[in-house]
């Protein structure tokens, strides 16, 4: 059986970022676990090269995140695989770090391929991994975590805000957890960072860890939480969750959550199993889901630029992050970013319309959409919604256009209207729905 539009369409802007009508009409002769099959069917994905300047040392640290930014942002309009990309968006705001703190480009480049490389891999893989990497270990402060000193920061943070959740440990969990992950370091510092364990800055004593004393070791922590008959299913509710109100809406039910969490479960951490199970539920396709997101910065400039075919090299994306409240590569807290009203605001989206503007002009320059004075007004509406991924328009903003556009005609000035139907569909709330 093929699957609706509405549904297909829903499916693509969620698993990536921009719902092309190609790839809608191609998922549409398939039924919708097929269609699921074919978004999670990663073995065409591109190479991850990123630019050479990237990689090494350098003094010109903000020059590194624009290159960085631009690179990535343009890796998400291009890709052939956008669920990766947008799993690596997941990552990067769940187990996070800050260019701003750690000041490395190539830690940061290196933790942006950790999780790209294993996006929908396995997730105790990921975990340990993870905590290693040059740029958690400088951002979380565990670089300096030494016998005799312990810094808590990593410890309580893979347990509060990674794995389990507040609540579901104890200080005493904390501080059991800080000692065993001791001599987990680096080597040379800020220059070349690179993960060294250091046997003599480990605590090496008996320490008590969800009820157990021995002389438990880092990554003995992270597996005791993912197999701790007790502290499994609490990790898995709480990573099945996240990555709901992630791709569907806020506050899941308990019972979505938990059929998610026993997926997980049952295929050993795979993370392509859950996101697989989430996008087959029911509740995926309902309307609470379909109206329950709001496009994130990110997600809504990489919608932007992959409607209109514009890359980082033209607009210049990294200019306006900040006033829209999501920088690439910069959560603002070890919390990452908020989901939905963080990002509803005057100011914010006053920083939508000043990068709509530039996209307009972009655009204007190049005779984009000239021909819209010679179009019947409801066919240019109608174009502008299918370009940028929002069709059908709801009535009252399919009104608002035609009447500016109307007025524009009336006044005869034809030359405006490409830039008030451009400006108004980039703005447009469907834009601006995940």
């Amino acid at each position: 059986m093929s699957s609706s539009r509405e549904d297909i369409a829903h499916l693509l802007r969620r698993s990536g970022f921009f719902a092309a009508e190609p790839r809608i009409a191609q998922l549409m002769a398939l039924d919708l676990p097929q269609a699921v099959d074919a978004v999670l069917n990663i073995s065409g994905a591109p190479g991850d090269s990123p630019p050479g300047s990237l990689t090494v040392d350098s003094d010109e640290g903000y020059k590194q995140w624009v290159t960085a930014t631009q690179w990535w942002i343009d890796r998400m309009i291009t890709t052939s695989t956008p669920i990766v990309e947008k799993m690596t968006l997941f990552w990067h705001g769940h187990f996070t770090s800050s260019w701003e703190k750690v000041d490395h480009s190539p830690s940061m480049i290196s933790q942006n391929r950790l999780y790209r490389s294993l996006a929908l891999g396995d997730f105790r893989t990921l975990c340990q991994r993870m905590a290693i990497e040059p740029a958690m270990l400088l951002y979380l402060d565990n670089e300096s975590n030494v016998a005799g000193e312990p810094n808590q920061n990593f410890a309580r943070e893979l347990m509060e805000l990674f794995m389990l959740g507040v609540g579901n440990y104890t200080e005493e969990d904390v501080d059991a957890a800080a000692r065993a992950w001791t001599g987990h370091n680096t080597v040379d510092g800020n220059d070349d960072p690179r993960y060294l364990f250091k046997p003599e800055e480990h605590d090496a004593g008996n320490k008590t860890f969800f009820g157990v004393t021995k002389n438990w070791d880092g990554p003995e922590i992270i597996d005791e939480i993912l197999t701790n008959p007790t502290k499994r299913p609490i990790m898995a509710r709480f990573i099945s969750r996240k990555l709901w109100e992630f791709f569907a809406h806020q506050r899941p039910s308990e019972a979505v959550v938990q059929a998610l969490a026993d997926v997980f479960m049952a295929s050993n951490l795979s993370i392509a199993a859950l996101v697989r199970a989430l996008f087959n539920r029911p509740e995926f396709y309902s309307a609470e889901a379909k109206q329950g997101l709001v496009r994130s910065p990110i997600e809504w400039v990489v919608s932007v630029m992959a409607a209109t075919g514009l890359r980082s090299a033209a607009v210049n994306p990294q200019w306006h992050f900040e006033g829209m409240g999501q920088e690439p590569f910069n959560p603002p807290n070890v919390s990452g970013w908020r989901p939905n009203a963080y990002w509803v605001n005057t100011s914010a989206f006053s920083r939508r319309a000043e990068f709509a503007r530039n996209v307009m002009w972009t655009l204007k320059n190049v005779d984009y959409w000239d021909d819209v004075s010679d179009m019947p007004i409801d066919a240019a509406i109608d174009r502008a919604a299918t370009t940028f991924g929002i069709q059908p328009l709801s009535a009252p903003t399919s009104a608002a256009i035609s009447a500016v556009l109307t007025a524009d005609r009336a006044a005869r000035e034809g030359w405006v209207e490409p830039v008030h139907l451009m400006t108004m569909i980039m703005l447009a709330p469907e834009l601006h729905l995940a």
